[in-house]
């Protein structure tokens, strides 16, 4: 006699809640990482890239916002060129930051500020394609899409991992973690009176026989590209409603006066763009290059208080008044100056 023997499988369930829970760990193995390199990445409060500092900042408050490389936030000092003319400005620049990467930052700045003019020092248009700072000038970025596509657009391949990864570059300085480090982590910098200015001290002593003159060193084609990324900051400044002034600051490492020639008409192309060569203009700013500059090329800090609070002027007769500020920046701003006085 035939035995029919039935076999039941019972399947299993999957409960709703194991995808909830896999993803609730992976949120925070995630968490977890980002806060770790938020703790081992070094400090950053000047030499440009930062971002701290600048969101700290109310919004909408700024009148003039300067980009660029060291040129810019050597150059610069805001908070002289807000006692000299009641403009408030911010460096939001980088060590030798390259157009490409200038783009990207005044995409993100323009997310919480709303300046009357964007004023670019232009000799990051001669930089090659990848310069030595991609590390910092990216790696200080808020987390967004646009630091995203800076970091895919801009930054060298062999960066990339670290930059979407902070643990990557900075896993071994657990050993050099201090308190500040983990406050710094949990409490981020606020608003200071540097404004994104770096002050130097040193008096450059080469001045003898004259400003150095070189002509184009480099290539037809990075040129290319350096204008077609300045096109996009113009063309942002253009749908931002914010206009857009190029300028070349007092210098002795000048390129020859046909170079400048060119960058001219070649910024000026773009719509609504004014540019200016004060390379050769330490007379006309009070400057005296025995006295007021670094090295070669940048300002030192008393270069930098003439000089400032000589554009603040000359932003004033371009027709850019400040804005109404409350009274909590506007003390703010006032203290700001006096610490520089």
């Amino acid at each position: 006699m035939a035995t029919e023997v039935l076999v039941k499988t019972e399947e299993k369930r999957v409960s709703p809640r194991e995808p909830l829970w896999c993803l609730a760990f992976v949120l925070t193995a995630a968490l977890l990482l980002h806060v770790c390199g938020n703790v081992l990445r070094p400090l950053h409060t000047d030499y440009g890239s930062t971002w701290s500092a600048y969101l700290a900042e109310p919004e909408d408050s700024l009148d003039v916002l300067f980009l660029g490389s060291s040129y810019a936030y050597c150059d610069w000092n805001p908070a002289v060129m807000y006692e000299a003319s009641g403009l408030t400005g911010y460096v939001m620049g980088g060590s030798e930051q390259t157009p490409g990467i200038t783009y990207w930052y005044l995409r993100e700045a323009l997310e919480t500020q709303s300046p009357s003019v964007v004023v670019m020092e232009a000799t990051s248009l001669f930089f090659d394609r990848y310069q030595n700072y991609t590390q910092i000038n990216l790696g200080y970025m808020p987390w967004g899409l646009n630091r995203v596509r800076a970091i895919l657009e801009c930054a060298e391949e062999d960066k990339r991992l670290g930059l979407f990864w902070d643990l990557y570059f900075y896993h071994d300085r657990w050993k050099e973690l201090g308190l500040v480090d983990i406050k710094k982590a949990i409490f981020p910098p606020g608003a200071d009176h540097l404004k994104g200015h770096t002050a130097v001290d040193q008096v450059f002593e080469g001045t003898e026989g004259g400003p150095f003159l070189s002509g184009m060193r480099q290539s037809e084609e990075v040129y290319q590209q350096n204008l077609q990324d300045f096109a996009r900051i113009a063309g942002l400044c253009a749908e931002k409603g914010i206009d857009l002034v190029v300028t070349i600051n007092p210098t002795y490492s000048q390129y020859t006066p046909e170079v400048y020639d060119r960058l001219k008409a070649d910024v000026e192309a773009n719509p609504g763009v004014r540019f200016f060569d004060w390379s050769d203009g330490f007379a006309p700013a009070g400057l005296d290059p025995t006295r007021h500059l670094y090295d070669g090329g940048h300002l030192n800090q008393e270069g930098a208080k003439i000089f400032s609070a000589w554009t603040g002027e000359q932003l004033r007769d371009l027709g850019y008044e400040p804005r109404v500020q409350t009274e909590e920046n506007r003390r703010a701003w006032e203290e700001a100056a006096e610490k520089w006085r």
